[in-house]
C-alpha cells in the first residue's frame, strides 16, 4: 500500500513537472527536422539600399518573409517595395534583434500590412524603435513569439532554418543576440547573419553547418577577430553588405570576401536582387 502511494506522489510530481515545463514554453516553436523540397519555382531576395540598416525581402511563389525594417525613417520603402511586388502579407517578420537600424521601420509595417507570424530573439530592447514595435504589436492585436530554440519550416519549395542565440548576455550587447537565418533552395544556400559579432560568430561556428553559396554578411561588413574564420568557413560566392558611404564597410571584410573568390555588392550602390532557380543564383544591382 505505502508503495503504491509513493508511486502515485511520483507520477504526481512528475505530471506537474512536465506540465510546468509546457506552459513555461508555450510561446516557442520547436525545431522540427525538414527535408529540402523539390524546387517548383523561383526563390527571390531583395535586400534594399537604405543605409547601414538591414531590411530584407524574400518571396518564393505563394509566401513572403521579411528579415529587419531598418530604420524607423525606412517603413515606407519596405512598404513601396513590398507593393510593387504586389504582397499585401507577410509570413513571417524576424527581427534579428533591437538595434533600432533593424527594427525601427517595424511599426509602419505592422501597421499598413498583415503578418501572421513575428518572431524575435529572447531579450528585451532599450531603445524607443524597440517601445514602438511592442506598442504596434498590441494595438494591431498581434502576438509575437520569442525564439529559444532552433526551428525549421518549409514555404513553398524553399527551405528555413532559424538559430537563436545561445546566451543569456553578451559583452557586444544587442548585435549578439541576433537570430541568424539559413534558406535552401534546391542546391542553394543562402545565411543571413544579422549583427553577428565576435560572441556571435563563434557559436554559429559551433550551431550549425556554415557553409553557404549566398551571404548576408553580418554587422555592415565590420570586421572582428572572428570574422576571417567565419567567412572562410561559409565560403560564399556571393556577399552583400549592408552599408552606405557615410558607414562603409571594412576593407579588411572585402579583402577576405574577395580572397574567397566571391563576388561582393555594397547597398551602399543600389538595392541588390537576387533570384534562385535552385540551381543558379542571378543578382542583379
Amino acid at each position: 500500500m505505502c508503495i503504491k502511494i509513493r508511486n502515485l506522489v511520483f507520477t504526481m510530481i512528475a505530471v506537474a513537472v512536465l506540465f510546468s515545463a509546457v506552459a513555461c514554453n508555450s510561446n516557442i516553436e520547436k525545431p522540427v527536422s525538414v527535408d529540402v523540397p523539390d524546387v517548383t519555382g523561383i526563390f527571390n531576395v531583395e535586400i534594399l539600399d537604405i543605409g547601414k540598416a538591414d531590411a530584407i525581402i524574400l518571396t518564393s511563389l505563394n509566401h513572403t518573409v521579411l528579415i529587419d525594417c531598418g530604420e524607423k525613417g525606412d517603413g515606407d520603402e519596405v512598404l513601396d517595395c513590398l507593393y510593387e511586388k504586389n504582397i499585401d502579407e507577410i509570413d513571417y517578420m524576424f527581427i534579428t534583434h533591437f538595434d533600432k537600424d533593424h527594427v525601427g521601420g517595424a511599426k509602419k509595417i505592422l501597421n499598413n500590412m498583415q503578418v501572421k507570424k513575428i518572431i524575435t530573439p529572447d531579450y528585451e530592447g532599450t531603445n524607443n524603435e524597440y517601445t514602438d514595435f511592442i506598442e504596434a504589436i498590441k494595438e494591431n492585436n498581434l502576438s509575437s513569439s520569442v525564439l529559444e530554440n532552433e526551428m525549421s519550416f518549409v514555404l513553398d519549395d524553399v527551405l528555413y532554418e532559424i538559430y537563436p542565440p545561445q546566451k543569456n548576455s553578451y559583452e557586444e550587447g544587442d548585435n549578439d543576440y541576433s537570430i541568424v537565418i539559413k534558406t535552401t533552395h534546391g542546391e542553394n544556400t543562402f545565411l543571413f547573419a544579422g549583427d553577428a559579432e565576435e560572441e556571435r560568430l563563434a557559436e554559429l561556428d559551433i550551431q550549425m553547418d556554415l557553409d553557404s553559396d549566398f551571404l548576408k554578411v553580418p554587422h555592415h561588413g565590420n570586421y572582428n577577430e572572428n570574422t576571417k574564420k567565419f567567412i572562410q568557413e561559409v565560403s560564399p560566392l556571393y556577399a552583400v553588405i549592408t552599408c552606405s558611404e557615410k558607414n562603409p564597410a571594412s576593407q579588411n571584410v572585402i579583402d577576405l570576401l574577395n580572397s574567397c573568390n566571391c563576388s561582393v555588392f555594397l547597398t551602399q550602390n543600389g538595392d541588390v536582387s537576387v533570384v534562385s532557380d535552385g540551381t543558379t543564383i542571378q543578382i542583379t544591382q
